[in-house]
């Protein structure tokens, strides 16, 4: 489909590229940089954390903030520049997104489906403890499919050139 959408297979070469240019800014290595403070690993890991819960057919895709403005009605005091959703169809030019929602709350509940599923991974076996973690994991997988919250971006056609970065996880 597009040639822009990027398949990472491991976390430290999606790291690398996703901060690509603080490191080529800086001109240090991602280990420097990790030293130093120039990046969040714990954002970059919860990233990671989601993009292993899409769809095969689901993206995480990053906009200028322009184009978001220009494209939805958000109001929120925040704007949402990442999302997650399908790319239906394309042009030369354009793609058309669809079914999407915004990625920090996707990041959000990634982060705590994978906390619980640790937690249970570390329960006492039939523990109260695991049942209620199990039942917990089961709610914000739930959440995590339905993506219940307003969609922003509806249907939207998208420049391909406006396409600051579109990456999903491979095996």
């Amino acid at each position: 489909m597009v040639d822009a959408i990027r398949t990472y297979a491991d976390y430290e070469t999606f790291a690398r590229r996703w901060h690509s240019e603080t490191l080529t800014d800086h001109e240090v290595t991602l280990e420097t940089a990790r030293q130093r403070g120039l990046i969040s690993e714990r954002d970059t890991h919860r990233l990671w954390e989601l993009l292993g819960l899409l769809n095969e057919d689901d993206v995480f895709i990053q906009l200028p903030e322009w184009l978001v403005n220009e494209k939805t009605d958000d109001v929120q005091v925040r704007l949402a520049t990442t999302f997650v959703g399908s790319i239906s169809r394309e042009t030369e030019d354009a793609v058309l997104f669809k079914d999407s929602s915004p990625g920090r709350h996707l990041v959000q509940i990634a982060h705590k489906i994978r906390s619980l599923e640790h937690g249970v991974e570390n329960a006492a076996v039939d523990s109260d403890r695991r049942e209620r973690l199990r039942d917990m994991l089961q709610e914000e997988y739930q959440r995590f499919e339905k993506r219940d919250d307003a969609p922003y971006l509806a249907d939207e056609w998208l420049p391909k050139s406006q396409l600051t970065a579109v990456v999903r996880r491979g095996e």
